[in-house]
């Protein structure tokens, strides 16, 4: 038999596959089993609704306290502009160290501006912003101090610290203000609610895992005859497990959809009272959603943990065929 006669056998040419053709094999393979596998789903609808109920509310709760957190975090990021000491001078204190003062704060690092208000001046927006101006017209002596405000570039908790006690120690100055514990406290609680993210994340994660595997376990169980078929036939073990893979992907991703569609919910929910409250700390805060990236991370992220909840599920059940 001649090489023309063995070239032009049909098993020959099937197996002359050029890359083109194998990779559009591969995919239509991979799309009719992730269609089958949502199909399959579609046909069992109080269950797969249970699941994904179960899966979308485990992953709204690291959504909602991350997007908590998110808002929060406007509040800290506006410290910049907050972040004032005033030095409040004794009676007493004379010219030259005033002019001292803010010649030290122009050179310390940590300090971007500083402003000289005087008795006089302090007496005015008093009255401006109080309404009592005659209450204090009618004093015979200026109660009022006068003060720098100070401008800082760090709005870190320690840093304020450091000034404060080098301010404090300065001829003519008689007291240092900053509302430190407020910061320290806003500080503290965003680092708390971001590993609270992390550990719900985790902790989270570990269930979505658990919900998918069982789902996958049960569609294991109910189709075990049709499995020893394929096993009998010679069927690959990729092969039995890719609708299975699948069907753990549709859960996990359709799981996340609905934790997001969720979320939103609540987002639309809360937006008219939040940004009611949020207007009296200034125009430049708002309720601020899930956003794309975090978004993106949400649904991907579910429905990678729907495909090793499944392979997890496989790898184990699959033993016994």
């Amino acid at each position: 038999m001649t090489a023309n006669t063995r070239s032009s056998r049909p098993g020959n040419s099937k197996i002359r596959l050029s890359a083109r053709q194998r990779v559009s094999a591969w995919l239509s393979i991979h799309r009719e089993c992730a269609v089958d596998a949502l199909r399959r789903l579609w046909q069992q609808p109080a269950s797969s609704a249970m699941t994904l109920a179960v899966i979308a509310i485990a992953l709204l709760l690291p959504a909602l306290l991350y997007v908590t957190g998110k808002n929060l975090s406007q509040f800290d990021s506006g410290l910049a502009q907050a972040n004032v000491v005033t030095v409040y001078l004794r009676s007493d204190a004379s010219q030259g160290d005033v002019d001292q003062l803010q010649q030290r704060l122009a050179t310390h690092e940590l300090v971007s501006t500083t402003r000289y208000i005087s008795p006089q001046q302090a007496a005015e927006d008093f009255a401006e912003w109080s309404g009592l101006g005659d209450v204090v017209d009618s004093l015979a002596q200026n109660p009022l101090p006068a003060s720098l405000v100070v401008q800082l570039d760090d709005a870190q908790y320690e840093a304020i610290v450091q000034l404060q006690d080098m301010l404090s120690g300065e001829p003519g100055v008689d007291m240092v203000q900053m509302d430190q514990l407020w910061l320290q406290r806003l500080e503290s609680f965003l680092s708390l609610t971001q590993r609270a993210v992390v550990a719900l994340i985790i902790v989270l994660s570990m269930a979505v895992l658990f919900i998918t595997g069982n789902s996958i376990r049960t569609a294991i169980a109910s189709r075990a005859a049709e499995i020893r078929v394929m096993n009998l036939i010679g069927a690959t073990r990729a092969f039995i497990a890719r609708p299975f893979l699948y069907s753990g992907l549709w859960y996990g991703l359709l799981g996340g959809t609905l934790a997001w569609v969720l979320l939103a919910l609540l987002m639309l929910l809360l937006r008219g009272p939040a940004t009611e409250l949020l207007a009296f700390y200034g125009a430049q805060y708002r309720l601020q959603g899930l956003g794309a990236s975090a978004s993106m991370v949400l649904l991907g992220g579910s429905a990678m943990l729907g495909w090793l909840g499944a392979r997890l599920s496989v790898s184990r059940h699959f033993s016994r065929f």
